[in-house]
């Protein structure tokens, strides 16, 4: 059997060394239309600022070591032009057809390059591979740029932007959708967008780039600014050419179709990787997924159906973590827009929490939001903070892909010590939490609850920290009964209207919200997240008042 895999990337020699372990007598040939092979491309950011200083760090394998190691033959510099599936060849530019009896398309995914007047200006880059990051270094070394401008938002936008600060660019992001990292919701990008402001990085969320000239780059919204070096990081989109002339199945959202197996319209010809059309896991919608975890996932499945190994790649979960500076953010399944879009009814709850004991020196808290429907199904997860975020969604990412739900959430026993958690873990406390609104032992409210004209007239705000603390700082219209004084004070808080309690994370509102609870009250909300997340949502609108929001 003569297997032909067209991308030397992640997939491809994934794809390959399975298949190898798995029959030691198939003939197997990568082809790989650039001279680079094996390149892990989300290092790349980190070759740019020079945290990876050498590039061979990147490159995962040679062809060399393919053939020494597996028997697997490589062409490098060899583009794939067509494929034959009636004959099945593939034609390669400027050689000879190569004939193939198995067929697996890894081609990936190409760089997104907006139609913008003035992009192909020479101090406008795309940051894709080896080459493209060693010409944005001489660019830097030979014209000690100023001001950079990153155009996108996303992983790459913010891990390309963090690089040139770090290399001592001043550098502005401008990122068409409402806020930074898309995949996030809006009161959870908001600590982060005041966080990276805090590192002296311009943001524009909801602002899209339309022009480039020599010197300056225009917006959206017409506000003009100097630019120096600008990185385009929108995202990327697969790469179909190859699979649209040979005919094969393209699904709903624009990948290649496939079945479980990895296997496409022609039973010979696989796929996997970012061009391919999976299953989200919670909306059971078909997407498009660029991940190199996933991709590598798939092209497993892909060689198992070749090697005889009876094996399936069901389902895409989204999750993904980026540290900028010293922050982390990590997320799994979907946000709120993704299941308004989905029609998916849920509940949602944000909560602060620590990372370690808080009796220890060192603690950072970290802010996590759980969406979930009525019934306790775990739909998304969100988190930022300094430390322990990434254990954190990961739990919640596995307790999703187990079906365990809330309750599941509550009751995982995780591994215990002061200076890793709490005995009550974050995470069994947002399951926790969303029992308790499961069970209406508790109902939230939210900021626009509070902060829109139409319902700060029939909502009472009652702050229930200390008369210091309050004094200190308060959301408007608040009064202060504090929790100290609240069962003294009973009388002042009406059944008739919705009543909001606040502190300053929300633990203590949720321990008065059931204290009134149980006497009698029926219209008590808890603030989600508290002062605390109010004043970042707070800060952050302030610095972008013209955005529609969603």
């Amino acid at each position: 059997m003569k297997v032909v895999i067209i991308g030397g990337g992640a997939a491809g020699t994934a794809a390959a060394t399975r298949l190898r372990r798995l029959n030691e007598n198939a003939e197997i040939l990568i082809l790989e239309k650039t001279g680079e092979l094996a390149v892990a491309n989300c290092g790349l950011t980190y070759f740019l600022s020079e945290d990876i200083e050498d590039k061979r760090d990147l490159i995962g394998t040679t062809p060399e070591k393919l053939k020494r190691k597996y028997n697997i033959d490589v062409r490098l510099n060899t583009e794939v032009t067509a494929i034959n599936r009636k004959e099945k060849t593939v034609s390669l530019a400027g050689k000879a057809d190569e004939s193939y009896d198995r067929l697996i398309i890894a081609i990936g995914a190409l760089q997104l390059r907006p139609d913008i007047e003035g992009i192909l200006t020479e101090q406008v880059f795309t940051l894709k591979d080896l080459a493209s990051v060693e010409r944005i270094k001489d660019f830097i070394k030979f014209n000690a740029p100023k001001n950079a401008i990153v155009v996108g938002g996303g992983h790459t936008g913010l891990e390309t932007a963090e690089a040139l600060v770090k290399l001592g660019i001043h550098t502005t992001i401008a990122e068409a959708s409402p806020h930074l990292l898309p995949q996030f919701d809006e009161d959870m990008a908001a600590p982060l967008h005041n966080y990276l402001r805090s590192k002296n990085l311009t943001l524009y969320p909801g602002q899209r780039v339309t022009a480039f000239d020599e010197s300056r780059v225009t917006l959206s919204s017409g506000e003009s600014l100097r630019y120096d070096l600008a990185v385009i990081a929108t995202g990327v989109s697969p790469d179909l050419k190859l699979p649209v002339l040979a005919d094969l199945e393209i699904g709903e959202s624009g990948g290649i179709k496939v079945n479980e197996h990895m296997q496409t319209s022609d039973k010979d010809i696989y796929a996997a990787g970012d061009a391919v059309e999976v299953r989200d896991f919670v909306s059971k919608q078909p997407i498009r997924a660029a991940q190199a975890g996933l991709a590598v996932k798939q092209a497993k499945t892909a060689a198992d159906a070749l090697g005889g190994v009876d094996s399936e790649f069901k389902h895409a979960l989204g999750t993904s973590v980026i540290k900028i500076f010293d922050m982390t953010a990590a997320a799994a399944g979907l946000n709120e827009k993704k299941l308004k879009e989905n029609n998916m009814e849920y509940y949602k709850l944000n909560l602060y929490d620590w990372d370690i004991s808080s009796y220890m020196q060192g603690k950072e808290l970290m802010l996590f939001k759980l969406l979930f429907s009525p019934d306790g199904q775990l739909l998304g997860a969100q988190g930022i903070g300094k430390n322990g975020i990434d254990k954190r969604i990961d739990t919640i990412a596995a307790a999703m892909q187990l079906n365990a739900g809330t309750a599941g959430l509550e009751n995982l026993e995780l591994c215990y010590s002061p200076l890793f958690s709490s005995a009550k873990d974050a995470v069994n406390n947002l399951g926790s939490m969303a029992q308790n609104i499961i069970e209406k032992r508790v109902k939230f409210a939210f900021y626009d609850d509070i902060n829109q004209k139409n319902a700060i007239d029939g909502t009472m705000i009652v702050d229930i920290r200390s008369p210091e603390q309050f004094k200190e700082g308060k959301i408007p219209n608040a009064v202060n009964i504090p929790l100290y004084a609240l069962r003294n004070n009973l009388t002042s808080i009406p059944h008739e209207k919705k009543v909001v309690l606040y502190c300053q994370y929300g633990v203590g509102s949720y321990i008065a919200a059931c204290l009134l609870s149980n006497r009698g009250f029926d219209n008590i909300y808890v603030l989600s997240g508290g002062l605390q997340l109010y004043r970042e949502i707070t800060a952050d609108r302030q610095l972008t008042p013209d955005i529609v929001r969603i």
